[in-house]
């Protein structure tokens, strides 16, 4: 997702914890919850919608954890890269 972000030029932070993770359209790190607030929500929201139409389900705000688990495949994990990489490059 980093690298489909940086190819796209989409401003984007990751932050990963484990098997947690969530992402910020935004070009600053995101340490708390006033750098979180200071992301591109709007297109947080429009990113998330077009995963869903995509038939990727990821957490509906920004400010919930997405997680990975060993329950997904790498199919599963790629189209989820080909998917985001779609929708980033609409936004």
């Amino acid at each position: 997702m980093v690298a489909v972000a940086k190819a796209t030029q989409i401003p984007m932070q990751f932050q990963r914890i484990g098997s947690m993770f969530c992402g910020y359209f935004t070009e600053d790190p995101v340490w708390n919850l006033a750098d979180a607030m200071r992301s591109d929500r709007t297109r947080f929201a429009r990113f998330f919608h077009g995963m869903l139409d995509r038939g990727v389900y990821l957490a509906p705000s920004q400010f919930e954890a997405g997680f990975i688990s060993t329950a997904h495949t790498s199919a599963e994990i790629e189209a989820t890269i080909r998917a985001a990489e779609a929708v980033l490059k609409t936004l």
